[in-house]
């Protein structure tokens, strides 16, 4: 039995890429123009896909420059002089903007999925929309003030209740049609009709418990 004893070279270290910093001078839609720590100026250099924060000029980034490629990735956003501000690029042409205490979605579209629940606290909410849709099984609201404005409002309900302290409308026009039962209970009913006051009927029955007035200039019976 015999053995063979081979001797292991050490494998030589190639160096794939290298790592430089360098400044931002210029970012435009064909990629950034750095400017090299070490005197360097002009580089093109593109944003590496993993590098979400987008850099903006006078920041200071780590760049990785390919043996034997002219292409330079900016791999990350090492300082930045205004740190209050910035924006992360997500793939999909998505944009996140970050300002001071504040945060701006930019997309084309943008949804929400949540198993339970989403719940938004805020001082104040505005909702800009050129149509809006809403499918609601159970809708609960409480408002202190609600103030509306419409060119038109279409609504259908099998069955509408209100309970209101107090009801004020005024209308330029106003047509209602019932096809079942109208029925009104008051305390007290006033009608005031500045014109002409018409009423058609198949069959007509006053009925009250005490006075009846009627008092025109002229009264046509029959």
């Amino acid at each position: 039995m015999s053995a063979n004893i081979h001797h292991l070279l050490p494998r030589t270290a190639v160096h794939s890429h290298t790592l430089i910093t360098a400044y931002v001078e210029s970012d435009s839609a064909q990629g950034f123009l750095l400017n090299d720590l070490g005197g360097r100026s002009g580089i093109d250099a593109q944003l590496a896909v993993s590098c979400l924060l987008r850099p903006q000029v006078g920041d200071t980034v780590l760049v990785s420059h390919p043996a034997g490629n002219e292409r330079y990735y900016i791999l990350a956003v090492l300082e930045r002089p205004d740190t209050t501000q910035g924006t992360l690029s997500l793939p999909g042409d998505n944009h996140i903007a970050l300002g001071a205490g504040e945060m701006c979605l930019q997309s084309a579209a943008l949804s929400l999925q949540a198993s339970d629940k989403i719940e938004l606290t805020s001082a104040a909410i505005d909702l800009n929309a050129v149509t809006s849709t809403v499918k609601v099984t159970t809708f609960q609201g409480w408002f202190g003030t609600v103030e509306a404005g419409a060119v038109s409002i279409t609504l259908a309900a099998k069955t509408l209740s209100s309970k209101l302290g107090r009801l004020i409308q005024r209308a330029a026009e106003s047509v209602r049609r019932v096809d079942g039962l109208d029925e009104l209970r008051a305390g007290r009913s006033h009608i005031r009709i500045e014109g002409h006051q018409q009423t058609q009927a198949g069959h007509i029955t006053s009925t009250a418990k005490g006075f009846v007035k009627i008092d025109g200039q002229k009264i046509d019976l029959g």
